[in-house]
């Protein structure tokens, strides 16, 4: 599939951001996020299930964990929290919610996703060009 430019700039846009620089650039995901969830361009309802997921999917993640750990630090029964340390459970549990996060971003318009993402991550190396 040809890669279309903008009207508006000379980014090219691409129908899907590489899911490595999502991982190593996390700021910049956020950045990504932010602004098509800002973009006028895309529909309500689109935003309301991308963070409605999001957060039914953190939640899972967080709050038996939270309710766990401070059950286990208000009565002192059980083994101190290891709170530098990443057991391979919750490492599981992350891996499956950054995977499923990236799959959200197909609730976006990719021309959209693209355009935001070619301006966030490939900034530099359009200017370079």
């Amino acid at each position: 599939m040809p890669k279309a430019t903008t009207a508006s700039s000379n980014y090219r846009t691409t129908s899907r951001p590489s899911p490595w620089s999502l991982l190593f650039h996390i700021q910049k995901t956020f950045s990504l996020v932010g602004a098509v969830l800002a973009d006028a361009r895309v529909h309500w309802l689109q935003k309301s299930l991308f963070v409605g997921t999001l957060g039914a999917l953190l939640a899972a993640l967080l709050i038996p964990e939270l309710g766990v750990d401070l059950m286990a630090l208000v009565s002192g029964i059980g083994i101190p929290l290891d709170i530098l340390g990443l057991p391979p459970e919750a490492t599981f549990d992350w891996i499956a919610f950054s995977v499923a996060s990236y799959n959200l971003l197909k609730l976006f318009p990719a021309e959209i996703v693209g355009e935001h993402y070619d301006r966030l991550f490939r900034a530099n190396r359009s200017n370079a060009a």
